[in-house]
């Protein structure tokens, strides 16, 4: 049986003065290491996002910039940061195909935003100024610490990965989920309320969203490493 292929998403860059498309490389190897084939998807036209998730097996939504308040009808924060509108467009169509064609979608971080306002959510802009009292969600400490605590519901799907209701994760965002999108459920948070891990709700296809970065952890995290696995898993069926 063939691999399953994963489409990854990417973002812009410069790199020598010259526009490169840019994607983090522990996401790249995560997927290899677990079994499926890696590719990038490029920030280009909307009506390319039917075709290459025909092409793929499932979707990884990768991290990135802010998501703009626009697709969710709200004002930029002070505390906004650099948004990419065409790349918000392509991803949210991509989700909307990889549903159609119930293709598994894994979202990282930033993903799990795109996810949550694509599907009718909405976004806390910052954590900071929404929620004054939170956890410090965007660490000074390396992208590979862990800094802090996170439950799971119990029986979720993420859960059964997981195999703990408790977890101590890395966390390098500001923001973080407002209203959740009705076809999603809420299976982690943090001390303070702040949702870290998304699934859809029954009928959907696979679709997990986490906020916190396990492409860092995985070589040294057999939990964190089987995030990935199960999603080779889910598109292999995909593959036959």
């Amino acid at each position: 049986m063939a691999k399953p292929v994963i489409g990854i998403t990417s973002t812009i860059a410069l790199h020598n003065q010259i526009p490169s498309v840019d994607l983090a490389e522990k996401v790249v190897k995560a997927v290899m290491n677990a079994g499926g084939v890696p590719i990038v998807l490029p920030v280009g036209n909307v009506e390319l996002a039917s075709d290459w998730i025909t092409a793929c097996h499932g979707l990884i939504l990768s991290s990135g910039e802010d998501v703009d308040p626009y697709l969710y009808k709200a004002e930029p924060s002070p505390k906004l940061q650099k948004t990419f509108k065409q790349r918000d467009e392509v991803e949210m169509e991509l989700v909307k195909q990889a549903l159609q064609q119930k293709k598994p979608i894994f979202a990282i971080c930033r993903g799990i935003g795109v996810l949550n306002v694509a599907l009718g959510g909405s976004l806390m802009q910052d954590i900071e100024t929404g929620l004054p009292n939170a956890c410090k969600h965007y660490q000074e400490a390396g992208r590979t610490d862990v800094t802090h605590r996170i439950q799971i519901v119990k029986d979720s799907l993420l859960h059964q990965v997981i195999g703990s209701e408790e977890i101590r994760v890395n966390s390098l965002h500001h923001q973080a989920i407002g209203r959740l999108a009705p076809p999603l459920k809420q299976v982690a948070s943090a001390a303070d309320g702040v949702i870290e891990a998304v699934e859809g709700k029954a009928g959907m296809p696979y679709v997990l969203g986490v906020q916190w970065h396990p492409e860092e952890l995985a070589a040294n995290d057999a939990a964190m490493a089987r995030l990935f696995t199960v999603l080779i898993e889910r598109a292999s069926e995909k593959s036959i």
